[in-house]
């Protein structure tokens, strides 16, 4: 048993956010929703209505004051994420957002990071570099093979995004060294089937860290369920080969469970914290616990306004994400089968992973290589 050094290139897009203020308080995310518009129609969208509007940039205002008073109050890093809709539809104003967040950040002293999720269908080089200048790191939304992605995840008004998308990724790809990305991949019944040769595309195409999202809220029927226990195997042996190669590929939740696991000899999984850790500002300037709750922004869900704070502070559910509870089964604190039957399938999976990985390598070491500033 030889030991193995996988290498991946990942970190922020300079190095002087080593030196960043790591605060006692953790890490605030604060997502900020800048339009209800998408240019897709995803069969799973939890966003509702596509409708026209957009964040004001008075609301942009305050709630890049609320997000920073926040943090400092808490005493905590800010991560700043930009979502929609599609939020590239409004990327003048979330470039101008992410510039100011940067000089705000380093006038009061408080560790930043920056993030946009997109359906990846407006990214261009040029857009890449300068969402890379700003060092917002980019998750674009993909779910593996033209077949999978197409089963899911059509242009508003039909058609199909699979060029604009693999466009986006390509250009993503080409600047990885600089600036690392992230992709993920919803996981629904109309495309598990290819589940683990989605993955398989990904990881040859270059993506090193991929998030599997389940789509809680489908019909999951005793043949979905068989798919997807077999996929996620198939999965596991996706990592496992690329580890052989020495490629650590990030594949979450497959990671986490792995951590988890190995390190207290269980898989446990986290609640989500919502309006702990996490915040959401709605183009309207509502509050809401997570960026996912904010859905069509109809304040039935709300826990505040950006003008003066959060004002109900929702349970932490006692397992998993309190979104997908309520689209289960309409509590946020109890969660479905899918959920639970999902937990367990990984566990076991996890484990099974553990043992191999205990009997092939001796000592596995990811290093952290952060990359070179452009000059």
């Amino acid at each position: 048993m030889a030991p193995l050094v996988p290498l991946r290139v990942r970190g922020p897009a300079r190095g002087d956010e080593a030196s960043a203020v790591v605060p006692r308080g953790g890490v605030l995310e604060v997502g900020v929703v800048l339009t209800h518009a998408c240019n897709l129609a995803c069969v799973y969208c939890y966003t509702g209505d596509k409708k026209r509007v957009r964040m004001s940039e008075a609301v942009a205002d305050a709630a890049l004051d609320f997000a920073f008073r926040t943090a400092a109050a808490r005493g905590s890093r800010l991560q700043l994420g930009f979502f929609g809709g599609e939020p590239l539809l409004e990327r003048t104003l979330l470039l101008d957002l992410a510039a100011r967040a940067r000089a705000r950040a380093e006038a009061d002293a408080i560790g930043l990071t920056l993030q946009v999720t997109t359906n990846g269908t407006l990214l261009t080089p040029t857009l890449v570099e300068q969402l890379g200048a700003l060092q917002v790191h980019v998750a674009l939304s993909i779910d593996g093979t033209q077949a999978q992605h197409e089963a899911g995840r059509p242009l508003a008004g039909g058609g199909s995004s699979w060029e604009a998308t693999r466009a986006g990724l390509d250009a993503l790809v080409a600047a990885r060294d600089r600036f690392p990305f992230d992709v993920i991949a919803v996981i629904d019944p109309c495309n598990v089937a290819g589940l683990a040769d989605g993955v398989l595309e990904l990881v040859d195409a270059g993506v090193e860290s991929l998030t599997l999202n389940m789509n809680w809220g489908a019909r999951w029927d005793d043949a979905a369920w068989s798919q997807l226990e077999d996929q996620l195997e198939r999965v596991a042996a996706v990592f496992l080969a690329a580890l052989r190669d020495g490629r650590w590929i990030r594949i979450q939740p497959l990671e986490s469970a792995l951590r988890s696991q190995l390190e207290r000899g269980e898989v446990v999984t986290a609640g989500c914290s919502p309006a702990g850790r996490r915040l959401a500002v709605a183009p309207s300037g509502r509050l809401y616990a997570c960026a996912r709750a904010v859905g069509e922004d109809d304040g039935r869900a709300s826990i505040g306004h950006v003008d003066h704070g959060v004002v109900v502070t929702p349970a932490d559910p006692a397992h998993g994400c309190s979104c997908a509870n309520v689209e289960e089964t309409g509590d946020a604190a109890i969660a479905g089968q899918t959920r639970i039957r999902h937990d367990r399938a990984l566990a076991s999976i996890t484990g099974r992973l553990a043992v191999r990985l205990g009997k092939e390598f001796a000592h596995i070491s990811v290093i952290e290589q952060r990359p070179t500033p452009s000059p």
